[in-house]
């Protein structure tokens, strides 16, 4: 009963005198090796590349490192008391259970020393698409009511990928964002 010997669940040698009521295909020992028929495949450089891979963001509650010479940026980093996210005004997942998250260029809202006050992320620390930089820490410089930075000088290198978002989130009669730059 050669076609008996074919399928099993039994990792012994083939013998048509092993075999299993089950009728799997046998497992031959591979690591690898998942019912029903793993088969070794290549994939070529070229489809890998045509992956979008997934990055997260910034949620509520993540702590951030302020970047500019704003006095309160200031002197909540020298208190160790680094401002929290309170708000991210962004789309991305807002029908979600966790809600939104913000990615470079996003607005959010952080309390810091006991205030509100709006930023733009500069910098994130999550994996990124590639051509993105990523940074060793959660970057913010904050922004006053009418987009300008409340410093006047920023301490980390600032992305050009979030120059176009800038421009485009940009409206002189209300806020300007490229100030930044």
């Amino acid at each position: 009963n050669i076609a008996a010997a074919n399928f099993s669940t039994s990792h012994v040698a083939r013998d048509d005198k092993v075999g299993s009521t089950w009728r799997l295909p046998r497992y031959e020992g591979k690591p690898a090796a998942c019912w029903p028929h793993y088969v070794k495949h290549y994939t070529h450089p070229k489809h890998k590349r045509q992956h979008h891979w997934h990055t997260w963001g910034i949620f509520k509650q993540t702590h951030l490192n302020v970047v500019d010479n704003s006095a309160l940026g200031r002197k909540a980093m020298a208190e160790g008391r680094p401002p929290k996210v309170i708000h991210v005004y962004s789309r991305k997942h807002h029908k979600k259970p966790n809600g939104t998250y913000g990615k470079l260029g996003d607005r959010v809202m952080v309390a810091i020393l006991g205030q509100k006050k709006k930023g733009i992320i500069v910098g994130m620390k999550a994996k990124q698409l590639h051509g993105i930089p990523r940074y060793d820490s959660n970057n913010i410089v904050l922004i006053e009511d009418n987009g300008n930075p409340s410093g006047n000088r920023i301490t980390a290198p600032l992305p050009n990928i979030i120059r176009p978002i800038l421009q485009k989130d940009s409206n002189p009669k209300k806020a300007d964002y490229t100030k930044l730059f």
